[in-house]
């Protein structure tokens, strides 16, 4: 029967020149197909949809009146950097039910997630919810507040603390801040760091794992750039929020517009994996827990025993996590994010009372505790030992993404269901972690670019217009996978089509109505818009670091990051040495070897100026002008350059032409 269809449908799409041409860039409602679907998560029988047990503890603690303005704005923008006021949706009269555009499970985390407000936790112990994509949380110490991952961006940071003094006036007369923690190196949890920065009493200290600074920033630099922009598509910051749109983000609701900024931790803590430091904070003891390479590269847990609370930072969440980020990142090690759980579960999992983390809500009692840790643990095991199960015999990373699946025991737990991560790109990225991106088909060892394959893929499949039609022909059928498939190369074949491009947008925009993925909901929505709109790629931002997270880079984190955005074709094989020595803010940095040789660069870092040696040309140049050069492109480079020769700040001697091959 199934053959029929498809063959009637091809028929009908064969004799539909009309229909073609009403592709259009109008989004479009779910089709049939995509409610079947919702039907099956909804009708699925070991999904209990009817539990109100995270609905109840969610709420559970929220102090009424904790954030009555849903909107923040920074001075110098004419649009808030946060506007929870648009996912008012998912609180409406109608929201109970999920609408077909929405997959159900997406849903019900999407509403989970969207109960903004001060929280308490336990006494003494306060979450800012809904300010941020992460969570800010407070701890009452004697002195102040120590504050737990200051969110992404200033403002969000400021309103968050704002609004903790504002729903305990009369119960706290502490209104400063003495310690800050960062739990680990991903910028939602450090970025709004200097919104609070004026409210630190002196003395006060910043605490972070192990590498921190180092992590924090590399991550954002060498690949920067790239993350950012393919970021916009993860976390959808270009769709409007409804339910045709953006929804939810996964992890939380959105992640803040406003900008980002660092200060170095100026203690470490984690001298050793699987032994706690037992440090004390403004009168609070705090057991720190050492876990890194697997949901970050530099992570900490920690447990505050007087509290019996326990901080699970990223490392255990109400989401299956990623071990790869579609953002792009390094991938992750299952194995040790699996032994990591177990050994808190080990240590804490009797007598912690509550476990809060860097994103969603609490849960408590040890009972519930020990079952989270458990189901998490168990988890990454089982997708980092089935994935090398089929990998060692011989299965691709495709075919074992299309071949796992999670045991009921595991699945029916909704703290494991894939609103972040996925089964699919996990399992994937699990084989990436040990054996790379050769699946070992040598098909695959050097195959075409899209734009080439394009266009002979189309040739063989008798031409634009009949690949038109039978692509037409697998989206009816409800076949969106296969129509993507072909689309996308009928589009690389020919990009200014605008009928390939519309039914491609259409195709991505079922497959995200599908989705129980946040991040794979807002990639295919996001590529959907640039189909239909191909100026939307103006609206992605230049995500490289800021000034003030530039000046505290590490110099050879620096210079690394300066490296890459040398263009060899402008340089024409010329060889230099120079001596360079940065001035102005941050710290006093030393001299430097800087030689271009083989259209690369080397460099070594000096104790001291050389008094002898042959350079091509010394220079000694503000900090902030160098930033400029790296990241505003040649043109503005020079300019900038010459700015500062004009104005003195920048000194030139030698061949002074010859350092303009750097910019």
């Amino acid at each position: 029967m199934k053959k029929i269809t498809t063959a009637f449908l091809v028929f009908i799409a064969l004799n539909s020149a009309w229909a073609q041409s009403k592709f259009t860039p109008l989004p479009k409602k779910p089709t049939q197909y995509t409610i079947n679907a919702y039907n099956y998560v909804k009708d699925s029988s070991h999904l209990d949809f009817n539990s109100k047990a995270d609905s109840f503890d969610a709420h559970r603690g929220l102090i009424k009146g904790g954030w009555p303005n849903l909107t923040i704005t920074e001075s110098g923008r004419n649009t808030p950097i946060w506007n929870m006021k648009s996912f008012e949706f998912l609180n409406s009269k109608d929201s109970k039910n999920a609408p077909y555009s929405v997959n159900p499970s997406l849903w019900r985390e999407a509403k989970l997630n969207y109960i903004p407000g001060i929280f308490k936790v336990v006494d003494g112990m306060y979450q800012a919810r809904g300010f941020g994509l992460a969570n800010c949380t407070f701890v009452q110490g004697k002195t102040g507040w120590i504050v737990i991952d200051p969110l992404e961006s200033g403002a969000n940071a400021l309103a968050a603390f704002d609004s903790l003094k504002s729903v305990l006036k009369g119960q706290s007369k502490l209104d400063s801040i003495s310690a800050i923690i960062y739990t680990h190196s991903r910028v939602d949890h450090y970025g709004g760091v200097l919104g609070v920065l004026g409210l630190l009493k002196r003395g006060g200290s910043v605490y972070g794992p192990n590498g921190f600074l180092d992590h924090a920033i590399s991550e954002n630099t060498i690949a920067g750039n790239a993350m950012g922009r393919r970021a916009t598509y993860m976390y959808g910051t270009l769709l409007p929020a409804d339910t045709l749109q953006m929804v939810d983000a996964g992890l939380g609701v959105a992640l803040s517009k406003g900008p980002s900024g660092i200060i170095p931790n100026n203690i470490s803590v984690g001298g050793g994996i699987y032994k706690p430091d037992s440090i004390i904070i403004d009168s609070v003891k705090v057991h720190f827990w050492y876990t890194p390479g697997a949901e970050a590269p530099s992570e900490m847990m920690f447990y505050f025993p007087d509290l019996k609370a326990l901080c699970a930072s990223e490392e255990v969440t109400h989401t299956m996590h990623n071990v790869y980020s579609l953002r792009g990142a390094k991938v992750r090690d299952a194995l040790a994010w699996s032994k990591f759980i177990d050994s808190t579960l080990t240590r804490f999992g009797d007598t912690a009372r509550v476990i809060f983390a860097s994103h969603h809500w609490p849960l408590w009692g040890s009972e519930n505790i020990s079952r989270l840790l458990t189901t998490q643990r168990d988890l990454y095991r089982y997708i980092h030992d089935q994935s090398m199960r089929m990998a060692n015999q011989g299965s691709t990373p495709i075919e074992i993404a299309a071949k796992i699946k999670l045991p009921r025991s595991l699945d029916t737990v909704w703290a494991n269901r894939g609103y972040y991560g996925t089964l699919s790109h996990n399992s994937k990225s699990v084989y990436n972690y040990y054996l790379g991106w050769f699946d070992g088909n040598p098909a695959n060892l050097n195959p075409l670019t899209p734009e080439e394959a394009g266009k002979k893929y189309v040739d063989f499949m008798g031409g634009p217009e009949a690949t038109l039609t039978k692509a037409h022909a697998s989206y009816l059928a409800g076949d969106y996978r296969w129509a993507a498939t072909v689309l996308n190369n009928l589009v690389f074949a020919d990009p200014e089509n605008n009928q390939d491009r519309y039914l491609l947008a259409d195709t991505y925009e079922q497959l995200g109505y599908q989705s129980e993925s946040g991040p794979w909901r807002n990639f295919y929505l996001t590529g959907a818009e640039e189909l239909r709109y191909p100026n939307l790629h103006t609206k992605l931002p230049n995500s490289y670091p800021s000034n003030e997270i530039m000046d505290v880079m590490p110099l050879e984190q620096y210079l690394d990051f300066m490296a890459i955005h040398l263009a060899p074709d402008l340089i024409l094989d010329a060889t230099y040495n120079f001596l360079v020595k940065f001035n102005g803010k941050g710290s006093i940095k030393p001299w430097m070897i800087i030689g271009l040789q083989n259209n690369a660069i080397h460099y070594k870092i000096l104790n001291e100026k050389l008094t002898e040696g042959t350079f091509d040309a010394r220079i000694l140049l503000p900090q902030d002008t160098m930033n400029t050069i790296i990241t505003h492109g040649p043109v503005a480079g020079e300019k900038a350059m010459q700015g500062a020769i004009n104005s003195g700040s920048a000194t030139i001697t030698g061949n002074s032409n010859a350092w303009y091959y750097l910019i």
